[in-house]
């Protein structure tokens, strides 16, 4: 019987293509069907969700899926000649264990998750003073060191949107989610396993795999910089796999992409405009060392916990709106849809439709994803990756009325408007020209 194991053993292992293990360096927040990471005990990543970015990422790279990874299409069904494997190398590990008491009363809840994102933004920002309404409560939060972990992803303001719950849930509840859904610190090791009879396939796969892993990121969130993992650990790869795989700065990934992809049989250039494309890298840019702005002073950014923290304020339409000392004005010359909806509060802000000329209808869509991938490096740097597409969907302002986007003037980062412009790419460079100004602060 040992014997048909180690025979049938061996005739897989002619198969395995690459095995390699990656590290988190930012967290990853993943999560089961119910959106969480921690409950009823650690959810890790998966194969299908690997195999599903990379798939993407190398759409957007050779402009097609070749149908050697498989598709599913009616009634036609192909499987993939790719087969991936993955296994956690050590335990996920929580940024809190506990939760504080916030009481039963909204408003006071409200008050005190303000408090708690200024204790986290005087925890990773040097220097940095809370807003003067909350001083004295964040002087009695800090005392509570147990919770600094919280305070600091508070900071985050995708986080921060997870902690302010629904309308249905009490506080103490919203809590109880936290603790379960809290993403994994970085760290997280896994093991990928890739086989293949198709050397050329595996070739590119595997390759677009390393760049998605590193710089596209798997996970919720992976679009403002969860989920990096880089390469810390080849156990075997064949000829043609990259074994390093740095990607740190453009003109790296360039080199990668020339190299590994494009010189691949498989990835046959051709896009319609109507899917993203990957970036080259003369458009994407490397911000090092990063700063946020915050209420006219600007702060460096030493953890990943910060560069997340300013990742997202930088994304906000009121951070630009701020910059431009537009404190209470109307937000709709700052063109944020472009990273991605949904965006509204209270029936203001981005509605997107798809329109029927056939039935002279329109149907809202709920989401649109980032033109621009805002990806943290190694070294608490950032890199902007902008996905450009002609894929415009007609997308309204509501506010004072309902106006169409495009034939909105939009202001750059100097607060001077510019003409409206029916073109995509004009609004991606306008959105990449607001978020190079506000992650480098302005140098």
């Amino acid at each position: 019987m040992s014997d048909i194991v180690a025979f049938a053993d061996k005739l897989v292992q002619q198969y395995l293509v690459f095995d390699g293990e990656f590290e988190a360096f930012t967290p990853w927040w993943g999560g089961n069907e119910f959106g969480y990471t921690f409950y009823p005990q650690p959810h890790y990543p998966e194969a299908k969700e690997i195999i599903g970015k990379t798939k993407w990422a190398i759409r957007t790279l050779c402009g097609h899926v070749p149908k050697e990874l498989g598709f599913s299409e009616g009634e036609k069904a192909l499987a993939s000649q790719v087969k991936v494997i993955v296994e956690r190398l050590n335990e996920g590990i929580r940024y809190f264990n506990s939760v504080p008491q916030v009481g039963s009363s909204r408003k006071d809840y409200n008050e005190r998750l303000n408090a708690m994102r200024e204790a986290g933004r005087t925890l990773l920002f040097r220097g940095y003073t809370p807003n003067r309404k909350y001083v004295s409560l964040v002087d009695e939060l800090l005392r509570y060191k147990e919770f600094h972990e919280l305070y600091k992803l508070l900071a985050i303001p995708r986080f921060y949107l997870r902690a302010m719950g629904s309308s249905e849930m009490s506080p103490s509840q919203i809590m109880q989610e936290l603790l379960k859904s809290q993403p994994m610190r970085p760290g997280l090791r896994i093991r990928v396993k890739v086989y293949s009879k198709n050397k050329e396939m595996s070739k590119l796969f595997v390759n677009a795999m390393l760049l998605t892993l590193k710089l596209l990121g798997i996970g919720s969130a992976a679009n403002r910089g969860f989920g990096r993992f880089k390469l810390v650990k080849v156990n075997h790869a064949i000829e043609g796999i990259d074994e390093k795989a740095e990607l740190s700065n453009p003109k790296e990934i360039d080199d990668f992409i020339n190299e590994r992809i494009f010189k691949n049989v498989k990835c046959e250039k051709g896009n319609d405009g109507q899917f993203p494309r990957f970036p080259s890298g003369h458009e994407i840019r490397l911000i090092k060392p990063v700063c946020t702005p915050i209420a006219g002073r600007k702060y460096n950014v030493n953890s990943v916990e910060g560069v997340l923290s300013a990742i997202g304020s930088a994304t906000l339409k009121s951070t630009w709106k701020a910059h431009c000392h537009n404190f209470t004005g109307s937000g709709r010359e700052y063109h944020t849809w472009v990273l991605g909806l949904p965006r509204k509060v209270k029936g203001q802000g981005y509605a997107g439709y798809v329109v029927d000329p056939m039935k002279r209808s329109r149907a809202e869509i709920n989401r649109r994803q980032s033109y621009i991938v805002i990806s943290p490096t190694v070294d608490n740097g950032v890199l902007l990756l902008p996905f450009f597409a002609n894929d415009y969907h007609p997308i309204y302002h509501k506010g004072r009325g309902e106006v169409e986007v495009v034939k909105i003037k939009r202001f750059t980062p100097n607060c001077e408007p510019e003409q409206p412009s029916s073109s995509v790419a004009d609004h991606v460079g306008t959105a990449l020209d607001w978020l190079e100004e506000l992650l480098s602060c302005g140098r």
